[in-house]
């Protein structure tokens, strides 16, 4: 008699359990994990197979209802078999090159000292300062004293970044006290809490990609991120119980606990291994940006462009972009300061279609209607606008609040690098910032020291990082992360043409800045002729505004909140720039215009 249904499966399975390895096989994990058996089978990790990553796998195959498996997401069970390049991502230092790679707590307006005033009323005119290593992202993150939502610890938690819109409901394993820097009262997330994160992408507007965060304690009481039934609406509670499963399980000296990221955020645990040319594996796990490489594939701005990032063959240089761009990109993060919404939404755009592509994403409605777009903040309103200094705690120089609806940026690097020349010549993200570098005792590996290669080329931070690690240096004392394809030049004169490019980029940066505090000024001065029953031309003022919108988006995208001074793409920012001197100029002659 012929086997049907699950007695016709068993055999099947377990002539395929015994031709994945040994590992694998005795642990049983392939009779319902199939697919994941074989990628691994498949993997450099077939040999290890799969209790060491996940605790309590053996246990959960013998009782698979009882007890579940636990992911590994810390830095250290990596680390056990890959030191170098473990050692490489926890190092860090407090070398500040001319426009980043900071000391901890370089304000950006050292920089840029009329930044608070161009973003009036922002959360990010209290203690918006220059990023540190990827070490300390999670720290950083924790201890600053500004206000902080959920979306952004997708890119400071690969947890929280793998369980994003996945479905599942995490429990908490053990209790976690958290007082972050923002926080008046400390919050005791419970052992036993359970927390579901998603994003709504499909829901009707204006909820379109609404964060929907449900914490449950053991006790029924319910918190959230958004308007649920029966739950309280409160955002530190849900933040800290996402950072909560972020350190879940942790040792307390883990460096995982500074960092908040994985190996496995960017690498496949099931498909690590060696391809033709380099290596596979490599994975996108924050939903946001798969969505946006859905719609419009990994660069919009390519033909053709892939839709999906092919984890079989080694990363190309769109693939790498999309890799970092997990986190190196700009993004609608948090709590519109307008309609109190929680979003999280890539828009994967250049800037100079953001304002287009933010109005017909976000357009106002309701009582917002009168705005452009709603997804961001009012200038010069709301509890840290420049009315309420110095209470506050925010500095602001020489304010000019306008009360218009204005787009908040955020470190763009992979939209910036689509198409600038060194993409033409296929440089890929980890050429410049994860050179390969040789041990002093032999071999070679990736550094996962994803620093500025001012840092590799300099004595002063390459030379600490060498001896902690057991690398040669070059004859300069540093590592040319360079050379790889600017052969025949002295670093020199590399890092002299590098920092042409970004002094030339910031001087035109500041004639801007003074630019928008002009704009802005004009802008108040004609809304309070306005105010104050004197005739105005409201419709050249709407176009003042237009053209002050359009300046400050280049001008905040490219030089404030993109990590390069100009250097990822030189031509790209330049133009965009000079245009933004022009808006800039070009709304205050009108603001002046409309109220003569």
């Amino acid at each position: 008699m012929r086997a049907t249904g699950l007695l016709a499966v068993v055999p099947v399975i377990a002539v395929m359990i015994l031709g994945l390895g040994q590992a694998i096989a005795a642990e049983n994990c392939g009779s319902c994990h199939e697919t994941q058996a074989a990628d691994i089978a498949g993997s450099a990790h077939a040999k290890i197979g799969c209790a060491p990553c996940h605790d309590r796998a053996k246990q959960h195959s013998a009782s698979p209802e009882d007890i579940k498996p636990a992911v590994h997401f810390d830095l250290d069970m990596c680390g056990k078999c890959h030191p170098d390049q473990y050692k490489s991502y926890i190092y860090g230092d407090n070398i500040r090159t001319r426009f980043g790679g900071s000391p901890l707590k370089f304000a950006k307006t050292n920089d840029f000292p009329h930044y608070n005033d161009i973003i009036d009323g922002h959360g990010f005119t209290k203690e918006y300062n220059e990023r540190r290593s990827h070490n300390v992202m999670l720290l950083d993150h924790f201890n600053i004293t500004r206000g902080k939502y959920d979306t952004c610890l997708q890119c400071k938690s690969t947890k929280a970044a793998y369980y994003w819109n996945s479905g599942k409901e995490i429990t908490l394993g053990e209790g976690v006290a958290v007082k972050a820097g923002h926080m008046k009262e400390e919050i005791r997330v419970p052992k036993g809490t359970k927390i579901k994160m998603s994003t709504a992408s499909d829901a009707p507007y204006p909820n379109t990609h609404e964060v929907r965060i449900l914490v449950t304690l053991p006790d029924g009481k319910v918190y959230s991120s958004y308007d649920y039934p029966g739950a309280t609406k409160d955002q530190n509670w849900t933040w800290s119980a996402i950072y909560a499963i972020t350190v879940d399980g942790l040792a307390k000296n883990s460096p995982t606990r500074l960092s908040g990221n994985g190996c496995n955020e960017c690498h496949n645990p099931h498909k690590v291994g060696h391809a033709k040319d380099g290596t596979k594996g490599f994975r996108i796990v924050r939903k946001a940006e798969l969505a946006a490489i859905e719609k419009g594939g990994l660069n919009p701005y390519k033909k053709d462009s892939a839709k999906i990032l092919d984890d079989t063959v080694p990363l190309t240089v769109d693939g790498s972009i999309a890799l970092c761009g997990q986190c190196h990109v700009n993004y609608v993060c948090g709590v519109s300061a307008i309609d109190k919404i929680d979003r999280d939404f890539f828009p994967w755009a250049k800037v100079r279609d953001l304002e287009a592509l933010n109005h017909a994403t976000f357009p106002g409605y309701g009582i917002y209607s009168s705005l452009k777009h709603i997804q961001d903040w009012i200038h010069g309103t709301g509890p840290l606008s420049s009315p309420n200094s110095p209470a506050n705690g925010v500095k602001y120089n020489t304010p000019h609040p306008i009360g218009e609806v204005l787009t908040k940026n955020r470190h763009p690097e992979a939209e910036t690098y689509w198409n600038s020349p060194h993409y033409g010549y296929n440089a890929k993200c980890y050429t410049c910032h994860m050179p390969k570098v040789t041990k002093a005792k032999g071999g070679s590996f990736t550094s996962h020291w994803m620093a500025s290669p001012y840092k590799y080329m300099s004595k002063e931070a390459a030379g600490p990082f060498a001896r902690k690690l057991g690398l040669k240096l070059n004859k300069q004392g540093g590592i040319d992360s360079c050379g790889g394809c600017h052969t025949g030049k002295a670093e020199a004169e590399k890092v002299a043409h590098a920092k042409k490019i970004q002094d030339e980029t910031y001087a035109t940066a500041l004639k801007i800045q003074d630019a928008l505090v002009a704009s802005l000024a004009s802008i108040q001065a004609a809304k309070a002729a306005k105010a104050a029953g004197k005739p105005v031309d409201d419709m050249m003022l709407k176009d003042a505004i237009e053209d002050h919108r359009e300046a400050h988006v280049r001008w905040e995208n490219l030089v404030v909140s993109e990590n390069s001074m100009g250097f990822h793409n030189p031509p790209e920012v330049k133009d965009e720039l000079a245009k933004a001197l022009e808006y800039a100029a070009s709304a205050k002659a009108k603001a002046d215009k409309s109220a003569q």
